[in-house]
């Protein structure tokens, strides 16, 4: 796989897209407070913070949770179906850059620990990718794009690159249509990499919908967390 957008910068706009899904969150689920009460609490409890029993605010808290559960996790699902949808607008033409030349902050030993740890991303791509021998390397087969990916990582940042040995020489995938083939490859290009070639079909696709994904990924972040915090509030875990 190839990366799609500058790390440090990716991580920061999903910081600021993170907190602003948190306070749409918050504005949607706070108001419904005021359907209930509970004469025995001086103020309505912080969101999802712990409740003394028979409090008259955990009818407020399960009224949240079938809100997050059925309509907020809608919106995000609609959301992530118009993102799929647009996808398939675009098609690939088979340059091969995707499969040729893949960039990671972590070495391939330091991917193959993260699987070993049970990261889905990480297993699937060490299952297919193999490690440049070098920098040099990789740089023999793909000049611009090496110096683009390590100016864009700067100077404090490692890089290591990777090749399938998997495409053929007509940049057909060997493995197509076969189980050693992971859901990475079929997915792509909606991985957690950073830089996409910018002659790669995808790219249109990926910056138009790339504060949406994250957006979504968000939201959906949020949402587990918080369903995992109501029910275990509310005994329902």
């Amino acid at each position: 796989m190839s990366l799609e957008y500058e790390l440090s910068h990716t991580r920061q706009r999903y910081r600021e897209i993170f907190g602003i899904a948190h306070d749409a969150m918050r504005q949607r689920l706070e108001p419904l407070k005021d359907n209930h009460r509970c004469d025995a609490c001086k103020a309505a409890p912080d969101f999802a913070e712990p409740l003394h029993d028979g409090c008259g605010y955990a009818d407020w808290y399960r009224e949240a949770l079938a809100v997050i559960e059925n309509e907020i996790a809608r919106d995000i699902l609609t959301r992530m179906n118009h993102i799929e949808a647009y996808k398939k607008t675009f098609s690939c033409h088979m340059c091969g850059v995707c499969c040729r030349f893949a960039s990671s902050e972590f070495s391939y030993a330091q991917l193959r620990e993260k699987a070993a740890a049970g990261d889905r991303f990480a297993g699937e791509f060490t299952s297919i990718f193999l490690p440049y021998a070098s920098v040099s390397e990789a740089r023999e087969r793909f000049p611009q794009l090496v110096d683009d990916v390590l100016k864009q990582a700067g100077e404090n940042q490692d890089v290591y690159f990777y090749h399938c040995p998997y495409i053929g020489e007509d940049n057909r995938c060997t493995i197509y249509g076969t189980p050693k083939r992971p859901g990475i490859c079929a997915s792509y290009p909606d991985t957690p990499l950073t830089f996409i070639y910018d002659k790669c079909a995808w790219k249109g696709w990926k910056d138009e919908t790339h504060d949406d994904a994250l957006q979504a990924h968000a939201s959906i972040e949020l949402c587990s967390y918080y369903v995992g915090r109501l029910k275990d509030v509310l005994g329902e875990t």
